[in-house]
């Protein structure tokens, strides 16, 4: 929007940011003054624009022939602009004897590059790179085109996307013999022929390396030699494409010769949709309505008659690829052929019974609203896409005459315009989901990637093996991705659940003990070790988690290790970000020992290690290595065992980790103008938010980001409802979850929102998901500027009183607890998991508080395991048992001073309840025999019987 003058004549300039070419300029006013009248003077300043334009007719090109016999290039500049309504065509093409080659050429509508920086020994290699931008670019508009290779540094842009890629093969300079052709390939000594299909449209400013090659053939320079009809203006095809907008209303209705013996009807298609009516016509002398649609990306051609059998011909596959087909209907007395674009060898052929008589009214795409007659059928969809170069009795259409009124008839269709998008360019599947298309949306595939929902955003996998074990799980092989629905993909680890700790065990190719002999400083004896997963996702599971270790082990016979008290050392290891270590396990990072140097237990004591003693009998060192940033082991080199009578074996543990520092960072919000805040929340395209919450408050706001225009809201509106409401400029829309029970119940309760270019959600612990569908057209783009507000809201108002937890923004983690210790009215950490999680600690096991989470106490239950469900057992072999002595009760033992058991907590009671399970071939076998300070007693006894 430009703001024009306030006054009456003073004048206003608005530059533009980049120069804009176009063939119309429209003006919309969108205010004046009230007061005054309504007026408007404009001036526009063009800035001067060289084109040199040729004109290719399909059966031409330009050579550029070189002034030496071959050009050998390591940096090449070619630039240009197309225009096209052929989808396949070469643009240009060099290449030389030693197999190096470069060509750019438009295929199925998209361009594509192909080079090779070839090696005539690597005739047969690998070299060859081919890479392909852009999407429907045989649309009759101009498109510009630019190549910079520096060596094997390509960048490809096609309009405004760019590729970056780097050409495969070992040379980097491009050589060329002769000449470069553009527009096609012409054979050698064979003049007017060509290896492909050649360029059929305009090129403009054509520049290779700074060499303007078009004004060259204009000036009829030496260098250049012209093959065929090239020609300096670009001639307009009089092609006027239509475009059904509607899959309900649109239609185009035309006029045909009535009652010829036979028919003939040829036009292009181009489509997205696999559904739809192409033609209905009702023929003349009751032979019946003839049918032309697409079904399931098929052509079917149907003559359907009321008292005999329809007859039914189909042809092709796949037809809604965008790109145009043409069809061609020819009927002469009892036979009819359908061809498929001009394929008359693959044409499909029918006879029918009765003779063809061509009617008077032809319906493209669809049928009238009120139509009732016979005379248009649609037993499909209608057609949503585009038409051209519609022939009936081998007579052209003019389509303007239709726009105008003269001719015909029609309803919801765009003339002079074929509106086609490629939704899939960009691609916004993610984490490589497939695109597919129909004419108003996309479709994602996500099978096999990890991944769900509309834009395979989301991760199947919890983050970490703690968010298992809280599902319930117990030990086992899991996948986990530990930044969610960030970039990394998941990988599989064993989660080992045990009941304090919850570890993550990563392994690598050797973790067997391996021997080491006739190694030295000249020739190293070397391992790598790869991990099941890439070391950017081992950095992230390290990074999230509270504690890392890998135990490393050095079994030596007059084999040094570190070469201690001050030595260059024999052994070291290489960890993250390649550093080299000359630390071992056990030690610090930084101090040159092993454990026996800090404990001070070596077996010399002038050595720091027990192996630089360089003993002859075996010793060891064993340790591990847990300080995180270093981790994990990627590479060890040993370098001392060459000597007579010396060797050595060693061996690196998985990698093991436990805690997962994000699932319990939490922060409790305990006055209402109370908020954290972090920076902007960036997600145009995708954003997902998920944390847990526990309230006694009515409402509130867990989080806020405004933008200019554009906000991100979720907000508990009532003790049953959450609310997740988003405006990314169409206007505000509001995803409300209403629970059955109340949220504010201090239990913890689990959120989910996301918002991609299909749909908004909001995910409620179990409850069923709420999902709204976005618009097809509008705005896409969440544009944000402001803080992210946690807990609060930038207006201060409606704030939130509670605890928040485990907060994810696209798979990143926001460290709460760090950011609460700094804030007034904020504290790290939320007590009470017990009256949340304590439900899963079974068979009278005890929920215990911790300050990050939670554990189940199985003292007084007879199970074990982290959720007491493993049954504590014992073997008992003949003559075995086990006593246990109970302290007695208080009457008895009057004088001691001890406290009295748990198992008299409720002094003596009239009733024992005793429970247990066996096993056993043996018998008669006493299983339980109980005695008391009384001489009572209690015998279960398993009688021979």
């Amino acid at each position: 929007v430009f703001t024009g003058n306030t006054n009456a004549d003073s004048v206003v300039h608005h530059k533009l940011l980049h120069s804009v070419k176009t063939r119309f300029l429209r003006f919309v006013p969108l205010k004046w003054n009230p007061s005054g009248r309504i007026g408007l003077r404009v001036e526009v300043y063009g800035c001067s624009y060289k084109s040199d334009i040729a004109d290719f007719d399909g059966r031409s090109s330009l050579l550029y022939r070189f002034n030496q016999k071959m050009m050998s290039t390591f940096k090449d500049v070619v630039s240009l602009k197309f225009k096209s309504m052929q989808g396949d065509g070469v643009l240009f093409h060099g290449e030389g004897q030693r197999g190096d080659y470069i060509t750019l050429e438009l295929q199925k509508g998209k361009l594509s590059l192909h080079i090779n920086l070839g090696d005539a020994k690597l005739r047969f290699s690998t070299s060859h790179t081919s890479v392909t931008l852009g999407s429907l670019l045989d649309d009759q508009h101009w498109h510009s085109v630019l190549i910079e290779r520096f060596n094997k540094q390509v960048n490809f842009t096609v309009d405004k996307h760019t590729q970056h890629f780097r050409t495969k093969g070992d040379s980097d300079h491009l050589d060329i013999d002769y000449e470069l052709s553009f527009g096609g390939i012409p054979v050698p000594g064979k003049p007017g022929t060509f290896l492909k299909k050649n360029f059929l449209g305009c090129i403009e400013n054509l520049y290779y390396n700074g060499v303007n090659i078009i004004d060259l053939a204009k000036r009829r320079k030496p260098q250049i030699y012209t093959v065929g009809n090239v020609t300096f203006s670009c001639s307009e095809p009089p092609i006027v494409p239509i475009t059904f907008v509607s899959t309900s209303s649109s239609y185009l209705l035309l006029p045909g010769t009535p009652q010829i013996d036979g028919l003939s009807v040829s036009f292009q298609f181009r489509t997205w949709n696999k559904d739809g009516l192409l033609l209905s016509t009702e023929l003349s002398e009751d032979s019946g309505v003839l049918l032309l649609y697409l079904h399931t990306g098929r052509l079917t051609l149907v003559i359907q008659k009321v008292a005999e059998n329809s007859m039914e011909i189909s042809a092709g596959s796949n037809l809604h690829d965008g790109l145009w087909h043409s069809v061609n209907i020819n009927a002469r007395r009892h036979r009819i052929t359908l061809t498929l674009d001009n394929d008359v060898a693959a044409a499909a052929h029918a006879t029918t019974l009765l003779q063809i008589y061509s009617g008077n009214s032809y319906y493209f795409g669809g049928c009238p609203d009120n139509f009732t007659d016979s005379q248009c059928l649609n037993p499909i969809t209608a057609f949503q896409g585009c038409m051209r170069l519609i022939f009936i009795d081998n007579q052209p259409k003019d389509l303007i005459l239709v726009q105008q009124g003269s001719l015909g008839n029609f309803s919801d269709l765009h003339i002079d315009l074929c509106d086609i998008k490629d939704r899939c360019l960009p691609n916004y599947c993610e984490h490589g989901g497939k695109c597919s298309q129909s004419w108003t949306t996309f479709y994602c595939d996500c099978s096999e990637m990890g991944y769900m929902g509309a834009t395979c955003h989301n991760s199947i996998y919890e983050q970490s093996c703690e968010a298992y074990r809280h599902k319930g799980k117990t030990s086992g092989f899991f996948h986990i991705d530990s930044d969610g629905s960030g970039p990394l993909g998941p990988f599989q680890v064993y989660c080992n659940i045990t009941e304090d700790k919850i570890w993550t065990a990563v392994q690598h190719n050797n973790t067997e003990l391996t021997r080491v002999q006739g190694a030295d400083p000249e020739k190293p004896y070397a391992m790598y070790f790869n991990y099941s997963s890439s070391l950017d996702q081992i950095e992230a599971m390290i990074n999230s988690a509270e504690y890392c270790e890998q135990e490393v082990a050095y079994h030596c016979k007059k084999s040094r290790l570190l070469n201690t008290p001050n030595g260059m050392p024999y052994v070291w290891w290489v960890g993250r970000a390649n550093e080299k270590h000359p630390y071992w396990g056990g030690s610090l990072p930084g101090v040159q020992q092993c454990a026996c140097g800090l404990e001070e237990s070596c077996l010399d004591m002038r050595y720091f290690c027990n192996c630089d003693a360089d003993k002859e009998e075996w010793t060891h060192d064993t340790g591990l290595l847990s300080f995180k940033d270093h981790l994990p082991v990627t590479q060890l080199l040993i370098t001392d065992t060459n000597r007579s009578n010396s060797e050595a074996a060693w061996r690196i543990g998985p990698l093991r980790c436990h805690g997962d520092r994000q699932f319990w960072n939490a922060a409790s919000f305990n006055t209402e103008a109370s908020y954290l805040h972090f920076p902007t929340f960036h997600a145009e395209f995708s954003a997902d938010i998920s944390f847990f919450f526990k309230t006694t408050a009515v409402s509130g706001v867990f989080l806020e980001n405004l933008g200019i225009k554009d906000f991100i809201r979720i907000e508990i509106s009532s003790p049953k409802e959450i609310t997740f409401s988003i405006d990314v400029g169409n206007g505000p829309i509001d995803a409300t979850v209403q629970s059955p029970t109340p949220l504010n119940d201090n239990q913890w309760h689990f959120v989910r929102a996301e918002r991609n270019l299909k749909q908004t959600s909001l995910q409620v612990d179990n409850l069923p998901k709420k999902i709204l569908e976005a618009p097809a057209e509008g705005h896409f783009r969440l544009q944000l500027n402001s803080q992210f507000f946690v807990g609060g809201t930038a207006s201060r108002q409606k704030g939130f009183l509670g605890c928040i937890r485990s907060l994810h923004l696209n798979g990143q983690k926001l460290d709460l607890e760090e950011r609460a210790k700094m804030t007034p009215g904020v504290k790290p950490g939320c007590p009470g998991h017990c009256s949340s999680y304590g439900n899963l600690c079974h068979n009278g096991g005890k929920c215990v508080e911790k300050y990050n989470g939670y554990f189940c106490d199985c003292t007084s239950s007879p199970y074990e395991g982290p959720f007491c469900k493993e049954e504590v057992s014992a073997m008992f072999e003949a003559g075995t048992s086990v006593t246990y002595i109970f302290q007695e009760p208080y009457p008895v033992t009057k004088n001691a001073s001890t406290s009295s058991s748990g198992i008299y907590a409720d002094a003596i009671t009239s009733k024992e309840n005793i429970a247990f399970s066996f096993l056993t071939t043996r018998a008669p076998s006493l299983l339980l025999y109980i005695d008391t300070y009384f001489h009572d007693y209690l015998a279960v006894i398993l009688s021979r019987n």
